[in-house]
């Protein structure tokens, strides 16, 4: 099922889908529709949805496994539990506190992510990324944008990676990896390989390098061969996305100069 921490870049995945489908698409349709009323979807029954949209319970269906989720229901429980928890966070703060609440968050993630760069697997991530030709960036809903992020951030550098929203075509990679592979997993909660299914015993006999950049709440759910790194303590929504970005930045201005400095020599 949908996990509250995934809610708050669902607005991303569906403008995501206006930019790259034709208007008279369904899955335009869908998005497009989603968009518009929001506020009142929350309990909307997946026959309502067909009904508005003009389209088959089918391609609802379909819609919500490309944008990375198992089913409508997922969909459902994600649209509730955001409606829940922005009315409850947000009235309870004035302007001023919102704005203190933010800065004051990007203060100590700043700080925490100088001790998580110190962490001998963040140099390790960076040398494999410059020496792995088949490299995939995954995540889902809001840790797929910032996969599409890093990936574009990548391609600047010429350095090529592969990335999809798409669970079920994620999942495909994963389980057909080779050892000369390189994937890297954006999972606010740690779950990202429970979620989809993943033949964990076939992933580690494939000898494929996997990280999985997390927070440490999710630890007791990820596979020991698995190569960790930790951003932060517990990934409270919608801040663990601001420590995904940094990260991903910092990684990204990293491999800049690295590349840079090869080019000099």
């Amino acid at each position: 099922m949908a996990n509250t921490q995934n809610m708050y870049w669902l607005n991303i995945v569906l403008f995501s889908i206006l930019d790259s489908e034709s208007e008279d698409s369904n899955d335009y349709i869908i998005a497009k529709y989603l968009l518009e009323n929001y506020n009142q979807l929350s309990g909307a029954t997946l026959s309502e949805i067909s009904e508005k949209c003009k389209v088959s319970k089918a391609a609802i269906s379909r819609f919500c496994k490309k944008i990375g989720l198992l089913d409508y229901i997922d969909l459902q429980m994600l649209i509730r539990e955001r409606h829940k928890k922005v009315r409850k966070r947000m009235s309870e703060l004035t302007i001023e506190e919102q704005k203190e609440m933010y800065f004051d968050t990007l203060s100590i993630s700043n700080n925490y992510l100088r001790t998580v760069m110190n962490d001998i697997m963040v140099e390790q991530l960076i040398r494999d990324l410059l020496s792995f030709d088949n490299i995939y960036i995954f995540g889902h809903l809001q840790a797929s944008h910032i996969a599409y992020t890093f990936r574009t951030n990548l391609a600047i550098l010429s350095k090529f990676c592969y990335c999809t929203q798409n669970w079920m075509v994620q999942k495909y990679k994963i389980d057909n990896a080779t050892n000369k592979d390189l994937f890297i997993i954006f999972s606010t909660t740690g779950d990202y390989f429970k979620r989809i299914d993943i033949n964990i015993n076939r992933l580690k006999s494939s000898k494929a390098k996997v990280y999985i950049i997390t927070f440490e709440e999710g630890a007791d759910v990820i596979s020991d061969f698995i190569n960790k790194i930790f951003i932060g303590k517990a990934s409270e929504d919608p801040f663990s996305n601001i420590l995904m970005n940094i990260f991903m930045n910092y990684v990204s201005f990293r491999l800049s100069h690295c590349v840079t400095a090869n080019e000099t020599r």
